[in-house]
């Protein structure tokens, strides 16, 4: 299929040569008809990414057109033209699923601009459908240099037994991660226990963990097997590993380095084979540094650390995640999928959105359940996202111009270096990989 090609659909002869002569000299290729017969022909023996059709035809009438293509070619992208510029028909043509409308007369620049932002959302669903078909065996959406990046050192690390820490803000997908490492790895056929350590109290710690004896306690009226031993032969995942107390630190760097535990009220010794993965949002080095994370456990667990990319590094992943939430939540909710407008997506890509992966798709189940509308633009965003700009121009308004240029270049490192470390919410170790520097570096520059 050529990936340039339209349908275009006018039947006032003018304007058909003049619309084929300019887009062509643009370098589309155009299949042109005067009315809706010769659209319909035309359909059935080529396919087309995007159509451009006239509302009013000779023969059939535009909205007719365009439930024939959705109907024959539910992937053609499709932009109406009308002499009738009313709000009616540009709602009516959008609900019956058209992407963009034009009123005449129009310039041509505009026809470009607006051709050329329905290519490129062509072409994103297209790479999301592609994702879809593939064996997407991390379950993590997305095509960027970073999130590649990430896949290829866990799929490395994945084939060792190696203890593993996911390093990334909450809502990254630290346990997508975890899930795509046990389904790569050697131990794949074994169990993957999860174990939230935040949010174990920390006097049931011990016991959920290591599990208990019959009359351990009152209550303990049957022996349990706590999720050391539910890991046997497989892999464990202690998500906000940071938040286990240093009593339990003591217990598990034991049971990493010997491999054998205890129940709750026993003192036979039980041998446990399991592979860690450890993950955590906060800073391991200065949880060290501070006491709260013993420096024995801090070193077992960071052997292969891997830092998952916050969304803002990953950008342009961000229409193929909406594409991928809108799917899952139309489906689960059976309604009729949403769409965004080409200027929500860029609304979304300038967002800040620091609950990341997790934020995006609650924000999309939100506006599938909730939206008016089949088309989702900037104003229906929430009031956070639909201020949100990406902040240059303040950087920039802040400098003095009484200064030396040494003076300014140091004046605007520091703000620089402070406004990475603000929005890695205080982790300088995830600070320092995103500024290319070593972490002493950077503590070097914010003691200046």
């Amino acid at each position: 299929m050529h990936r340039n090609k339209i349908l275009l659909v006018e039947d006032e002869l003018v304007h058909l040569e003049m619309l084929t002569e300019v887009l062509t000299d643009n370098g589309y290729r155009v299949v042109p008809a005067k009315d809706g017969q010769q659209a319909a022909d035309a359909l059935a023996n080529e396919i087309f990414p995007v159509a451009l059709i006239d509302i009013r035809l000779p023969d059939i009438s535009g909205m007719s057109l365009l439930e024939l293509i959705l109907g024959q070619q539910p992937d053609c992208t499709i932009m109406m033209m009308t002499a009738q510029a009313t709000v009616e028909a540009a709602v009516d043509a959008l609900k019956q699923g058209a992407h963009d409308y034009l009123a005449k007369p129009f310039r041509t620049e505009l026809l470009l601009l607006k051709l050329k932002r329905l290519f490129h959302l062509q072409q994103l669903e297209a790479e999301n459908r592609s994702l879809r078909q593939k064996d997407q065996t991390s379950g993590m959406i997305g095509d960027s240099a970073s999130l590649r990046k990430f896949l290829g050192a866990a799929q490395s690390a994945a084939g060792t037994d190696a203890t593993i820490l996911l390093q990334g803000e909450s809502g990254t997908g630290k346990e997508l991660a975890a899930d795509f490492i046990h389904r790569s790895s050697p131990r794949c056929d074994g169990p993957l226990v999860k174990v939230n350590c935040g949010a174990i109290p920390e006097t049931l710690l011990e016991s959920e963990l290591f599990g208990t004896e019959k009359g351990a306690y009152t209550g303990a009226e049957q022996a349990r097997r706590g999720y050391l031993e539910q890991a046997q032969g497989g892999s464990l995942f202690l998500d906000e590993v940071g938040e286990i107390p240093q009593t339990m630190q003591v217990k598990l760097l034991r049971v990493l380095q010997d491999g054998v535990i205890r129940r709750l009220g026993s003192e036979k010794q039980i041998k446990v084979d399991f592979r860690l993965i450890a993950a955590t949002h906060r800073d391991l080095a200065e949880l060290r540094d501070e006491g709260t994370i013993r420096e024995d456990f801090f070193y077992r667990l960071n052997v292969i650390p891997l830092y998952l990319p916050p969304l803002r590094q990953r950008r342009e992943d961000i229409p193929l995640l909406v594409n991928h939430f809108i799917g899952k939540y139309a489906a689960r909710y059976a309604k009729d999928p949403i769409r965004l407008s080409i200027e929500t997506y860029e609304q979304l890509q300038n967002c800040p959105l620091p609950g990341n992966v997790r934020e995006l798709e609650n924000l999309i189940e939100r506006l599938q359940v909730l939206a008016p509308g089949k088309e989702i633009t900037p104003g229906m965003l929430p009031e956070p996202l639909r201020r949100c700009g990406d902040g240059s121009s303040e950087i920039i308004q802040c400098f003095r111009t009484d200064q030396p240029l040494r003076d300014a270049m140091h004046d605007f490192e520091q703000r620089f270096i402070a406004r990475v470390v603000n929005e890695e919410n205080g982790n300088r170790t995830a600070a320092a990989q995103r500024l290319g520097i070593s972490r002493k570096s950077l503590w070097e520059k914010l003691s200046l």
